[in-house]
């Protein structure tokens, strides 16, 4: 008897395209490639939404420690929320209120170095200010007064409102005139008084002007 020829089974590739070929079935491929995509990407916003929750839930929880007067254990929340919740909004101000504690524990220098790997990490805008003006702090009670100008001038550039941009201009004064650099604590008053005339720090701008040009402005 004569053997029977044996069909080469189908290939999945062949059978795939084969599929394709229909105009109707490619249609219904991309909409569920569409209707994948869009679950992914819906679960990594509810991920998301889910662990700034959380963040925030735990950095208020740790604020209250900190508002209750035990600074040691706010300030292991405050990190425990840094490391476990990077990347959100909550450990970014987790990372201003834990050196807002070292600044009252008088942990100057610890302070500075924090707040300056914050700002080198990639701070987001709304923190720039806030961090560049608590590093001058630190940078002035750790008798850096030079640097800590600095620090204030960037505040100054950084932040969203003409009252925040003065007041870090009158703390860039201060700073610049302690370190003896006169022109500079000069330049930053000016500024105030000219730029931003319609603050309320305009009179104390005037004020420290006077002092550094004997009343000759």
């Amino acid at each position: 008897m004569q053997g029977t020829a044996t069909k080469a089974p189908t290939t999945t590739a062949s059978g795939l395209s084969g599929w394709l070929s229909s105009k109707r079935n490619r249609l219904i491929a991309v909409g569920g490639a569409v209707a994948v995509v869009g679950l992914i990407s819906a679960l990594v916003i509810l991920s998301g939404q889910r662990k700034e929750a959380f963040a925030s839930r735990a950095l208020d929880q740790a604020r209250g420690v900190a508002e209750s007067g035990n600074l040691p254990l706010a300030a292991s929340e405050l990190q425990k929320v840094i490391t476990t919740y990077g990347g959100t909004r909550g450990a970014q101000e987790a990372v201003i209120t834990l050196n807002q504690v070292r600044l009252v524990n008088g942990q100057y220098e610890l302070a500075a170095v924090g707040l300056q790997e914050f700002l080198k990490s990639g701070a987001a805008p709304q923190y720039r200010a806030p961090a560049y003006g608590l590093l001058g702090r630190a940078l002035e009670n750790a008798n850096r007064p030079a640097e800590a100008a600095e620090a204030y001038s960037n505040a100054s550039g950084a932040a969203s409102t003409d009252y925040v941009r003065a007041e870090m201009l009158l703390d860039a004064g201060r700073a610049y005139r302690n370190a003896g650099q006169a022109d500079k604590a000069l330049a930053s008053y000016r500024k105030v008084t000219t730029d931003l005339k319609d603050t309320p720090f305009k009179t104390e701008a005037e004020v420290r002007l006077a002092e550094l040009t004997q009343g000759t402005m």
